[in-house]
């Protein structure tokens, strides 16, 4: 396998957009990544397309309309994780020398389809495909002692870890203050990127006192349903310095794994990854100068803390309390400011991790730029269904 390094990248912001298709959306993005790589669309030899949405041939028909090279497209769908696959392909077709320079691209209009039109001569409207459903009390309350891919499947994302969040609050002691934090935190980075949905910073008060969604996670602890694209491209290390003098990160393992036999596809499974990610890289978690993590509930920052090996179980809240994943921290986590403020609109997250830690590690990210360098850094997701996607980049 031959070195691969990251050249460029382009987002378009995430939010909502309805009056724009997935193709205005992903051709600004892809034309953003080109301009950042210095390379042209006729340089590109295959495209990989995450993506849980816009149904067949989606990817073909933003890529066709950069125009018709003749490359190979691939579209990837993977939960959450989808981004992050389509990543991990592009990464493994030049690794692997089936080619040289290849575009990870991902592209979803979730948001947008929760904006539904109103109501016709009194008749409530159909909810739009793929919204959210509004939390039940009537769900089941999971069981402590059934495995977690059972869990999950009974309720809703947010019960599940609104459930999960009860546990550690009172088996480890979290505090609805760290969790808190977390949003903090994420709004505040959020608030210096320009690609972001929520840009503006909140207190600890607005936080933890927004409305309730499931106790106790806040609409303030909960990511946004989002529009939103995202692209990279990746080539053979040994060109990059034909198209770009600028720093270009290296892939320094890629791992994906699914469902353990224990069922938990949160917890051990992002332990297991990154365990097999870190040995494959040769370093460890004290290394990591940032972390770009799936937080979709402010608890999963702090498991994800546990999981990856930067404390111990039931430190996750501390570290966050006392500053260590600030963008001023010795781990900076999510300064983009993650799924809770950057955005999820799924198919691009994943991708836009990347393109976080290369203008990271660049020094290329303004007022939230980390100060110190960003010698190596990490991409994570999980997906629903039994996924976990990790990425290291050494700079």
């Amino acid at each position: 396998m031959r070195d691969v390094v990251v050249i460029g990248a382009g987002l378009h912001r995430y939010g909502m957009f309805p009056d724009k298709t997935t193709i205005d959306m992903g051709t600004e993005a892809i034309s953003l990544a080109l301009k950042d790589a210095g390379m042209a669309w006729k340089d590109i030899e295959a495209a990989y397309c995450g993506t849980v949405q816009p149904g067949v041939s989606g990817g073909h028909a933003i890529c066709n309309k950069m125009g018709y090279t003749g490359l190979g497209i691939t579209l990837v769908e993977n939960a959450s994780a989808s981004g992050s696959s389509a990543f991990r392909e592009a990464y493994l077709s030049v690794a692997s020398g089936e080619n040289d320079i290849v575009l990870a691209f991902g592209v979803d209009k979730l948001g947008s389809q929760l904006l539904a039109p109103p109501p016709v001569s009194g008749q409530p409207q159909p909810k739009p495909e793929n919204a959210a459903p509004e939390p039940s009390p009537s769900l089941p309350e999971p069981e402590n002692d059934e495995r977690v891919d059972s869990k999950f499947r009974k309720v809703l994302p947010v019960q599940y870890f609104a459930a999960l969040a009860r546990h550690y609050m009172k088996e480890y002691g979290v505090t609805r203050e760290q969790l808190g934090q977390v949003s903090v935190k994420s709004h505040f980075n959020a608030g210096l990127n320009p690609y972001a949905h929520f840009q503006k910073p909140c207190t600890l008060e607005q936080a933890n006192n927004a409305r309730m969604v499931v106790d106790p996670l806040t609409v303030l602890h909960c990511c946004p349903m989002d529009d939103g694209a995202a692209a990279v491209i990746v080539c053979a290390k040994e060109l990059a310095k034909k198209y770009t003098d600028k720093p270009c990160p290296t892939v320094a393992a890629s791992v994906n794994k699914s469902t353990p036999p224990d069922g938990d596809f949160f917890v051990t499974l992002t332990r297991l990854a990154s365990q097999e990610a870190y040995h494959k890289a040769g370093i460890g978690p004290e290394d990591l100068d940032l972390i770009e993590l799936h937080d979709a509930f402010t608890i999963e920052e702090i498991i994800y803390l546990e999981a990856l090996g930067l404390c111990e179980t039931g430190r996750g809240g501390k570290l966050v309390q006392d500053g260590v994943t600030a963008i001023t921290g010795k781990h900076p986590v999510n300064a983009s400011g993650g799924l809770i403020s950057m955005g999820h609109p799924v198919g691009p997250t994943g991708v836009g991790q990347v393109a976080e830690i290369l203008w990271q590690m660049r020094g290329q990210c303004g007022g939230r730029q980390i100060e110190k360098p960003v010698n190596y850094a990490l991409a994570h997701m999980v997906g629903a269904g039994g996924v976990c996607v990790i990425h290291l980049f050494k700079k």
